[in-house]
């Protein structure tokens, strides 16, 4: 039977007040389940089916944004058969997952799965400047590589010698960078010297960064309006879009037929890593060009846990925030509380950890098999923490035991050593010798001095000529002589052990059992060489944002775990010193990925840490038990309430303290 209650759609354009949501959050929170259920279905179809050109949903984490995402195709591809959609998202997972969706979804038909193309936001810019070839002003030659790391800073490092720039600190290229992500480059005589430099440079290498990338799109499209093959658009994720990626959305747009905006400036993650807005998708909800639309209920995790997300992100919100309605699916509260638990030590969480897994082992190997044969999709246990390196857990070889318990359990990465990756380079310039970069590269193996570069990229500079035309520099012909007697060597019909003890009269070889091993499962040759760019620039593009392939059991950031969701999820360094710099959209994030569990750990001694994180006071009571946890006989105790456990952290930390 249809619920009653008006759906979350203002095709006014108009942003929701706060009387009408108050009123619709008690009235929706009043339904019973299956009421609820049928609110979420119904209210999602108004919404696809809505015949406003321009929609913005705010969607708060696990609202069912793939499901209107899918109906709002199907809509766009029934409204119009020939349409082409292009969907837009900056986490690989979530691509992933929606072309998955997509390709799967039997409501569409092999043809207008067809019609319908995913893609992060970087791979499509990248897409179209190759097209292009850049713009009229900076033209790039055909298979444009990305910087990476250790080559942003090799490439930098060239840019601020060519310019006569010496001040490392103050013309860093994470400033640069953030004058491209804000899309306002500063104007004084010194930093414009040093962006001419770098677009010399990058026109020179045939490179570009992840920032400069999407200004490069943007004037592409400017240029040749017919780069763009789509009429329809949704672009995920608008919360953590900058200035930059955001004139290129409205640059990519500007004539399009339809376009789906969807975000939630709560979730905002990428403020600090790339300058992202939340004030970008606030604006445009206060305005009213978008029809405003809103998906109120959390269908992945259970009552608990969406309880205590709602509660919480409403502590101290900012005075601009977007107000949401944000209710569990489920009723049920015959579901695990949020587990607060306290420990003395490093060493005491990671058992804690080690007999959790050792507890849900087999769970865990089911859901590796499920990973592998794609029946699932997301990890068994994500283990969130406020930092990329858990030094924190360093005490009694603590960092080590944790790491261990995610090897046993970690999926291939199908990285390669540095030195199989610098024959592949070798390889690559024989092949290539036209190729600026590989050739930088090589300089920089080779150990050539910063002077003899500069003079190298002087002189390609003034002749417009690449590296290897040189002919008449010792360093060049040395170089490309190397080259080849590398490439001679590899494509021989030498065994691998010969071949390797042949290459180390050449270059530098740090681990020959490991390179064997490499060699013998993947010759060199002109595929490798192109796979392996292609994954490297793969995983920069996911490093960019903290992110990074998932395996069963877990270990990753709280801003890398953008995207991701699991059965269970463990939070460590809920303290006073390691989480304290993490912001409370972060937190938030971390709190809405669970599906069924969620257990938060405060361990005294790590890191400094004497006391539990100030976020402890923003959790409701009633949606929270907790518990102290001795690794002596493994003890996981009960404690009464927020004042025993934080009696117990006090009792501990005067202990450790007191004068012995």
């Amino acid at each position: 039977m249809p619920v009653s209650t008006r759906h979350l759609v203002n095709s006014t354009g108009d942003p929701f007040t706060t009387v009408e949501l108050q009123a619709l959050s008690i009235e929706l929170d009043a339904l019973i389940d299956t009421e609820r259920s049928t609110y979420r279905n119904e209210n999602a179809a108004t919404i696809a089916n809505n015949s406003s050109a321009k929609i913005l949903i705010v969607s708060g984490p696990g609202t069912g944004k793939s499901t209107i995402f899918k109906k709002r195709v199907l809509h766009w591809l029934t409204e119009d058969a020939s349409g082409s959609i292009l969907a837009l998202s900056f986490v690989r997972k979530l691509v992933a997952d929606l072309d998955s969706d997509i390709k799967t979804d039997p409501d569409l038909t092999d043809q207008q799965k067809q019609q319908a193309e995913v893609f992060t936001l970087h791979k499509y810019a990248r897409s179209l400047v190759e097209q292009n070839h850049g713009m009229s002003t900076h033209k790039f030659r055909p298979h444009i590589r990305i910087l990476t790391e250790p080559w942003t800073d090799i490439v930098w490092k060239d840019v601020l010698s060519q310019a006569g720039q010496a001040n490392i600190i103050d013309f860093s290229f994470k400033k640069f960078a953030e004058q491209l992500h804000n899309n306002d480059l500063e104007t004084t005589d010194e930093w414009r010297k040093v962006q001419r430099t770098y677009f010399r440079l990058s026109k020179l290498y045939n490179t570009s960064g992840f920032a400069d990338l999407i200004l490069y799109a943007a004037k592409a499209i400017e240029e040749n309006p017919l780069l763009v093959k789509h009429q329809y658009f949704i672009i995920d994720e608008y919360q953590d879009f900058n200035a930059g990626e955001d004139k290129f959305i409205n640059v990519l747009t500007q004539t399009c037929s339809g376009i789906l905006l969807v975000g939630d400036d709560d979730q905002v993650l990428y403020d600090k890593l790339k300058s992202g807005k939340a004030a970008i998708i606030r604006n445009l909800y206060g305005g009213t060009n978008f029809t405003k639309a809103m998906l109120p209920f959390c269908g992945r995790s259970t009552f608990h846990i969406t309880k205590t997300a709602a509660h919480f992100i409403k502590q101290s919100p900012d005075a601009d925030c977007i107000e949401k309605i944000y209710l569990p699916i489920s009723t049920d509260t015959n579901c695990d509380k949020i587990q607060i638990i306290g420990c003395a030590t490093a060493p005491t969480a990671v058992d804690y950890i080690k007999k959790f897994v050792e507890d849900h082992e087999q769970e865990i190997n089911n859901r590796k098999l499920e990973l592998e044969n794609g029946t699932k999709k997301d990890p068994f246990l994500l283990i969130l923490t406020p930092a990329k390196e858990v030094n924190f857990y360093n005490s009694s070889n603590s960092n080590k035991k944790l790491m261990e318990i995610i090897e046993k359990y970690k999926a291939s990465d199908e990285k390669f050593t540095e030195d199989y990756y610098k024959l592949l380079t070798y390889y690559s310039l024989a092949n290539h010798p036209e190729n600026n970069f590989t050739f930088r590269k090589i300089l920089y193996y080779e150990n050539v001095q910063e002077t003899d570069i500069n003079a190298l990229i002087n002189s390609c500079l003034t002749s417009g000529n690449n590296f290897s035309a040189l002919t008449d520099q010792e360093i060049i012909t040395s170089i490309m002589t190397k080259c080849q007697s590398i490439k001679t060597l590899l494509e021989s019909t030498d065994s691998v052990v010969d071949k390797i003890s042949n290459l180390s009269s050449q270059i530098t070889i740090s681990d020959i059992d490991k390179l064997k091993e490499e060699l013998e499962a993947n010759p060199v040759n002109e595929n490798g060489v192109f796979a392996l760019e292609h994954r490297e620039e793969e995983s920069a593009e996911l490093e960019e944002l903290e992110i990074k392939p998932m395996s069963t059991v877990e270990l990753i950031t709280m801003v890398g775990s953008k995207g991701l969701s699991a059965d269970h999820v463990i939070i460590i360094g809920f303290d006073n010193q390691n989480m304290s710099w993490i912001s409370k959209n972060a937190f938030y994030v971390a709190i809405t990925r669970p599906r069924k569990s969620l257990q938060i750990i405060t361990a005294l001694a790590s890191g400094g840490s004497s006391g539990t994180n100030d976020f402890l006071e923003k959790l409701p009571d009633e949606h929270l038990e907790f518990y102290s946890y001795k690794k002596t006989g493994r003890v996981k105790t009960s404690l009464r309430d927020r004042t025993a456990f934080v009696d117990y952290l006090n009792t501990l930390q005067r202990s450790r303290t007191r004068p012995h």
